[in-house]
């Protein structure tokens, strides 16, 4: 799992040290929760929505 506090003070984000721990924890919590659900994703899923242009007609 990543060290959030670390990351966040690498970055140079100047944050109370309260709110940083309370923010290191949701992130964790989120990390936690989602990274298992990554492996059942499927290579055909597309991770974006796809915007398709109709051409103008001219007349």
């Amino acid at each position: 799992m990543r060290d959030w506090t670390s990351i966040a003070k690498a970055c140079g984000l100047e944050i109370p040290q309260a709110d940083l721990e309370r923010a290191a924890q949701t992130l964790g919590a989120l990390e936690a929760t989602f990274r298992p659900l990554v492996g059942e994703l499927e290579v055909t899923l597309e991770p974006a929505a796809v915007f398709h242009a109709e051409e103008d007609s001219v007349t």
